[in-house]
């Protein structure tokens, strides 16, 4: 990405949380229902989970209002091509088409239902505005905007019409396969770059870029295409740490409790009190499954991949932290350097493996069966 583009980048992401700032579908919807007849509304929310209500059935609601669910299913249909005949909310509905069109347009034409609920909604968090979001999509705008349903290779999503799902399968295909053939997790950076130079891009690179509506210049990258696509492909997903690879992967959805301890440590990238891992494998919520401090210790314990570094506090194996006592540690130092040290060269050599309090070294040092004190003050083994 060169310079210009990454900044035009920016720009067009600021403008973009700027209008989505000031972008509530949950008051356009509010706005609409108010234009209807108070059973009319109250249909439509609970049917659609609007107005704060929960979901339900039209079998629900016909037996609320003592009717069929077929004649709920007639009101519904007639309350939301009323809604759409409106004149009067007809600016704020064409102000919404235009802004999901021009995140749409920023992304290749398509994008994953989350993905693109996230961007319009001013908290991900928030599901009522999400159903908002939800209702006004396949709703109000199903001439301008299509849904994606889900198959072997999509995930739900949303596309513009132009846009043809063919071209996005193919690529998706071939991000499936680059990654599959190189068996380990990528950053989005790599993927990006093996893709750009793979053959598939490069004899269909006409046909992925025009899938860049709007602002598109010959040479502008096509990193929210293949984001995009990345998102919306069925068989890939990202893990905690922003790295890709299959769903099937444990590195990307961990199923054992010692995979979510890895990808916890991994993410915070520091030695950890084993409550800890514990609280913050709960709070990633990689599945319905609740982690708890005994479980997660005994997987520390058994598996080779954690070292205790101190008491209850446990490190990866790959960051150079080795198993054992000070002792055994300070013997390996030594070991290794094959020369005496002086105690500060082997206090700090220890607390870069161990997390150990100072004053538990020197009493390691005082072991006179395996540590030697030369007279310069130097220590060596015996």
């Amino acid at each position: 990405m060169t310079g210009q583009n990454s900044i035009l980048d920016k720009i067009i992401e600021s403008q973009e949380k700027q209008q989505a700032a000031s972008f509530n579908l949950s008051e356009l919807v509010n706005s609409l229902l108010k234009n209807l007849s108070s059973k009319e509304s109250d249909i439509l929310s609970r049917r659609f989970g609007l107005m704060g209500r929960e979901k339900e059935t039209l079998e629900q609601i016909g037996k609320y209002y003592n009717i069929t669910r077929e004649r709920i299913r007639q009101i519904e249909t007639a309350t939301i091509k009323k809604l759409a005949e409106l004149k009067e909310l007809k600016g704020e509905v064409d102000s919404a088409s235009q802004y999901v069109t021009h995140l749409l347009e920023n992304h290749g034409g398509v994008m994953e239902e989350k993905f693109l609920l996230d961007k319009i909604s001013q908290s991900a968090a928030d599901e009522q505005h999400q159903r908002s979001s939800q209702f006004i999509l396949n709703h109000l705008l199903r001439d301008k905007i299509e849904g994606v349903k889900p198959d072997a290779d999509v995930l739900p999503g949303y596309k513009l019409p132009v846009v043809s799902l063919d071209v996005v399968k193919a690529a998706i295909k071939e991000l499936v396969e680059m990654i599959d053939q190189q068996k380990k997790l990528l950053t989005s950076e790599e993927i990006l770059d093996s893709f750009r130079n793979s053959n598939f891009y490069l004899s269909n690179k006409d046909q992925i870029t025009a899938l860049k509506l709007g602002t598109l210049e010959e040479n502008e990258d096509i990193d929210n295409i293949i984001h995009s696509f990345l998102r919306i492909a069925k068989r890939v997903d990202q893990n905690i740490l922003g790295e890709w690879g299959l769903n099937n992967w444990n590195t990307v959805k961990p199923k054992r409790m010692s995979d979510k301890v890895y990808l916890v440590l991994k993410k915070h990238g520091k030695p950890l009190h084993f409550t800890d891992i514990t609280n913050l494998i709960n709070q990633e919520k990689f599945d319905k499954k609740i982690a708890y401090p005994a479980t997660i210790h005994n997987e520390l314990i058994l598996d080779d991949r954690y070292v205790l570094v101190g008491r209850g506090i446990y490190a990866l194996q790959e960051w150079g932290y080795k198993p054992g006592t000070v002792i055994d540690t300070i013997i390996e130092i030594l070991t290794k350097a094959g020369k005496p040290m002086t105690k500060e060269e082997i206090v700090k050599a220890v607390l870069d493996q161990r997390m150990v309090r100072k004053s538990t070294i020197y009493l390691a040092l005082t072991n006179k069966d395996k540590i030697k004190k030369l007279p310069d003050g130097r220590y060596t083994i015996n």
